[in-house]
């Protein structure tokens, strides 16, 4: 596989994540919109389900700002380690390749190469079209940057929707997003690219007619070799730069922006 090859592979996945989550948060908007307009949901109520998965992270963050740290530079670490978490599955997905099956952490490797074949994933989409298991499983693994994305898409949706309603603004709903989150979103999709790469990679060698044990080994072969040879270094630099900018503003200037657009006194 040629380096041209990799990268054709990295900016595909990361346009496609760009636009997953941009879908995402549009029709999230638009059911937030409909729950509060036509269902009369109390926007402060949707407010509280949307983040409800950042139950946690408000934990962290409280503590974190009770130890006097700058909440730009705990955004930053949450959010970065996010991002690193997404990456890593690029490095795992040789835990599903049957070939190392002895190697530590074994008992992991043995769940997750099983021959057995998973029911659950015939209703993911394009699952149904491969035959190997082991092929499949990886190309699920390696799906989980999408998943992820279309998530937090479906969050911000709903953030801004309910924002807009309770402050009467559509255009203070979106400044709650826009200044941090323009370089936000692309660094961490740009992360998830380098995963994500590797799933249209799997996608791609699965339409070629190949025995399945040659499919397997030809698929876990390229998934190492494109690991190899993409920039992930440049990569994880570009990631951690963006997430330290987009931190920064969320913490300190996205609200003062937000005032600049609200004439109501605070």
């Amino acid at each position: 596989m040629t380096h041209l090859k990799n990268r054709e592979f990295l900016f595909q996945a990361w346009r496609k994540l760009i636009r997953a989550y941009l879908i995402s948060f549009a029709a999230s908007l638009a059911v937030g919109y409909v729950l509060i307009e036509w269902f009369s949901l109390e926007p402060q109520k949707l407010l509280e389900l949307s983040v409800s998965r950042l139950t946690v992270a408000g934990a962290v963050f409280q503590k974190a700002l009770g130890l006097g740290l700058d909440m730009g530079l705990v955004l930053f670490v949450w959010n970065f380690l996010g991002a690193l978490a997404t990456l890593s599955f690029i490095y795992t997905a040789s835990w599903i390749d049957p070939r190392n099956i002895t190697r530590l952490p074994r008992s992991l490797r043995k769940a997750l190469a099983g021959k057995g074949r998973m029911k659950m994933l015939q209703f993911l989409p394009g699952c149904r079209n491969i035959e190997a298991e082991p092929v499949r499983r990886v190309y699920v693994w390696l799906m989980v940057p999408l998943l992820g994305i279309l998530l937090l898409g479906a969050e911000c949706g709903l953030i801004v929707s309910a924002a807009a309603r309770m402050s009467g603004s559509f255009l203070m709903g979106i400044m709650s997003l826009v200044p941090h989150g323009i370089i936000e979103i692309p660094a961490i999709t740009l992360a998830g690219a380098v995963t994500f790469s590797g799933h249209l990679l799997v996608k791609e060698a699965a339409g070629q007619h190949r025995p399945e044990n040659h499919l397997a080994e030809h698929v876990f072969d390229s998934i190492e070799t494109l690991r190899k040879n993409l920039p992930i270094r440049t990569i994880v630099l570009a990631v951690m730069l963006g997430l330290l900018v987009a931190g920064l503003i969320e913490a300190h200037i996205t609200g003062k922006i937000m005032g600049y657009f609200d004439p109501a006194p605070v």
